[in-house]
């Protein structure tokens, strides 16, 4: 059976349970900043600022995952396999979320302690994203996007945030993943569909 053609009422569709996981990520991570908005007069929070730039990092990833899903309607088929792995991408960056997102209820947090007790998870979850991300349009049938490279830089600071305990290797990596996203976002993210009109056109 050959694969459906992706209509735009067909990719609404397809799209719609992507985009809900991917949203749920997002209304995790305001979630729980609003919560200690909140709370914040009776929380005892130590602050780490590697672990406030890792929360905005993730952030930004959700919607530009939300962005560069949408484009992926020029793909123009689908089948059940690649619906599947279409899933994948934003539910483990859910998973990665609800991971940073520190316990609701505790009353002292110390979020450097946090930050270093999810570290192994948290960025084993981000090295299969990124290992997703950069098979994505592949599995739709195309050649490598040309967003792999800074895919791969994605990937490559996740392995090595992985892997060390590292403060200083921690703060500066995780400054360069922001530089790599604003590098990303400026070359191939600025329009809607930019990526998927190269790969189709």
């Amino acid at each position: 059976m050959a694969p459906m053609e992706l209509t735009k009422e067909v990719w609404t569709f397809v799209i719609a349970l992507a985009a809900v996981v991917n949203g749920l990520g997002i209304v995790r991570l305001l979630g729980g900043f609003s919560d200690y908005l909140k709370n914040r007069e009776s929380l005892d929070v130590a602050h780490y600022w590697v672990y406030a730039l890792t929360s905005i990092f993730q952030f930004l990833v959700h919607l530009l995952l939300w962005w560069s899903i949408i484009g992926l309607k020029a793909a123009a088929n689908i089948d059940f396999l690649t619906y599947l792995y279409l899933l994948i991408g934003p539910t483990l960056l859910f998973l990665g979320t609800s991971l940073l997102i520190p316990d609701a209820g505790k009353e002292s947090i110390n979020l450097r302690e946090h930050y270093f007790g999810i570290q192994k998870a948290f960025y084993l979850i981000g090295i299969l994203f990124w290992l997703w991300a950069v098979f994505l349009w592949p599995a739709f049938g195309y050649s490598f996007a040309p967003t792999v490279p800074l895919i791969c830089l994605f990937l490559l600071i996740s392995l090595v945030l992985r892997f060390t305990r590292d403060q200083r290797v921690h703060a500066v990596l995780v400054i360069g993943n922001l530089v790599v996203y604003a590098m990303f976002v400026a070359l191939y993210a600025m329009q809607l569909g930019a990526v998927a009109r190269q790969m189709t056109g």
